[in-house]
Formats: structure tokens, C-alpha cells, sequence
């Protein structure tokens, strides 16, 4: 085993020079993953796993691209969207691999950058979404603009590594290519603020239904004191709006810290109203129907 990285993958050429006998590169235990790969213990149904496993290949001008290199820098997908095979990409005059278990793309080198995440070569975040313009709904393209150029900001203080100049470079040097009419679509509807998939759909559901456009994760201050921070609002109406996930439901802190945090909202005069998964279950949300009717009984101040 000296000299493998057993979890992470290793080539049957290293396999060999370590000693390796051709009857136990294919015993019991011996991943194979793809043409040429072998991994043990790995976590292969893992997207990630799969990406790491097949970088022991390092096959110069390989690039992670499309739903690949949205899982390695850590898009919100939704699991359906997710394909069994990784996506690699070669920039002309290379040509990308063709192997089962890997999509390949031949890339034009202009108008793509290539970074590093955890030691492995990708397109960048901007390109990512832009390649998966050709695949996903409009919602999920500005989930991902949204979570891009928002990151943890409205927590942490620290600002998104990505910028909407990024999205719009992106959509500039993806001119061509198929989907780009969705993904200016996209772009013109992502919005800096939301922290979760549920918040960007619930906003642009509410925007669809004909109502305002919400603030997002805005800061409640009462007597110069900021004593909440709600998920959606329209300030002017002191109308806040909270979307709450299982872990509000499961974790006994946050379910207090809710109750808490409703009870200072209503003391300082604000409607607070709470969502859940449910209330945004097509065919027409109910979520629409709850914050129509809160928001026709609020009073602009």
C-alpha cells in the first residue's frame, strides 16, 4: 500500500510500481471507478468522491466543468439535478476524455477561467452557472446567482469571494452558447441577500403573484436597537416574513430563538408571519395567499 492514497484514488500504473499483482488490482475491495482507477473504502455514490477519484488520472488539461464543478465549489443543487457521471472539459486543441462513468466537453479556452479548489483544477464559479444555463429551470440558475454573489455576508460580515461584475462577465463570454437567453433572464432577477434556496423561491413566488418585491434578510432595529434579523420583509409595512426549515421544527434552541424573536417583532409593532415547506407546494403556493392577505391587512407607515 506505501505510496497509495487508497480513498482518494490511485492508477493501476502506480498500483503496479508499488508492487500491486494484477489479481489483487481486481480482488475483493478494489473500486474501479473508472478505466484505469482503483479506490478503496471510497464514498463513491459521493459526487465530490467521484471528482477526487478520477483527479488521480491527472491528466494534464483535464478541468471539472458543468454539474461538476458546481458540486466542487458548492453550489445549492437540488439532488435531482445531480448526474451519476463527472464532467470534464479539454480546451481546443485538446480533446476530453471519453470513458464510462465521464461526460466530456471540448471548451474554448477564451472566456474561461480555470481555479484550484481543494487541489483540483475547475472552472470558475461564474462559468459553472453559465454552462448549466443549457440544463436548468430559470429558478435554479437565480438560486444560484442569488447564493453567488450573496454567500453568508448577511451572518458573517465577510463578503461573497464572487460579485454580480463576475455573473455579468460570465453571461458576456457565454454569448453563444445554448441557454443564454434563460441565463440573461437569470441574471436579471438575482438578487444580493438570500441564505437559502427556499428564501429565493419564496421571493420570487411572491414577486410573480404581483406583490412587492421584499427585502431580503433585513435588520429590524427598535429604539436603535437591532433585535432581529427576518428572512424576507417589507419594511414599510413593518411586515416580516420567515421561512422555517425542518432544523427550526427539530433543533430546541432555534425553535425558541423563533418564538423569541417573534414575540420582540410584535412588541415593536411588525406582523410576523412564518412558511414552511408547505406553504410552497405548487400548484398555486399557499405562501402567496398567506402574505397577500398579511400584507393587504398591514398599514404603510
Amino acid at each position: 500500500m506505501t505510496g497509495l492514497v487508497e480513498r482518494t484514488g490511485f492508477t493501476v500504473g502506480d498500483a503496479y510500481a508499488a508492487g500491486w499483482t494484477r489479481r489483487r488490482l481486481y480482488g475483493a475491495g478494489v473500486q474501479r471507478p473508472f478505466r484505469g482507477v482503483r479506490t478503496i473504502g471510497a464514498e463513491l455514490d459521493d459526487h465530490r468522491a467521484r471528482c477526487i477519484a478520477y483527479h488521480a488520472r491527472d491528466r494534464p488539461g483535464d478541468v471539472f466543468s458543468h454539474h461538476s464543478a458546481a458540486v466542487l465549489h458548492g453550489f445549492p443543487l437540488r439532488s435531482s439535478v445531480l448526474p451519476d457521471d463527472i464532467h470534464v472539459a479539454a480546451f481546443a486543441p485538446g480533446k476530453p476524455p471519453q470513458m464510462r462513468g465521464v461526460i466530456g466537453h471540448e471548451l474554448r479556452a477564451a472566456g474561461h477561467r480555470v481555479v484550484v479548489v481543494d487541489g483540483l483544477r475547475v472552472v470558475a464559479a461564474e462559468d459553472a452557472w453559465a454552462q448549466l444555463s443549457a440544463d436548468l429551470p430559470l429558478v435554479d440558475l437565480i438560486v444560484i446567482g442569488d447564493w453567488l454573489i450573496t454567500g453568508d455576508e448577511p451572518h458573517s460580515h465577510v463578503a461573497s469571494p464572487w460579485t454580480r461584475d463576475d455573473l455579468e462577465r460570465a453571461v458576456r463570454h457565454h454569448g453563444r452558447r445554448p441557454g443564454i437567453r434563460l441565463l440573461r433572464q437569470a441574471l436579471d432577477s438575482v438578487r444580493y441577500g438570500s441564505l437559502s434556496l427556499q428564501e429565493t423561491r419564496l421571493r420570487l413566488e411572491l414577486v410573480g403573484a404581483g406583490l412587492p418585491e421584499p427585502a431580503l434578510n433585513h435588520h429590524v432595529y427598535d429604539r436603535g436597537m437591532r433585535i432581529a434579523m427576518v428572512d424576507l420583509a417589507y419594511p414599510e409595512r413593518r411586515l416580516a416574513i420567515e421561512y422555517l426549515g425542518d432544523h427550526h421544527r427539530t433543533d430546541t434552541a432555534v425553535y425558541r430563538e423563533d418564538i423569541d424573536r417573534r414575540e420582540r417583532l410584535r412588541a415593536a409593532g411588525w406582523d410576523v408571519v412564518f412558511l414552511t415547506a408547505d406553504d410552497l407546494r405548487p400548484p398555486i403556493p399557499r405562501a402567496v395567499l398567506t402574505v397577500r392577505r398579511a400584507y393587504h391587512r398591514s398599514r404603510p407607515e
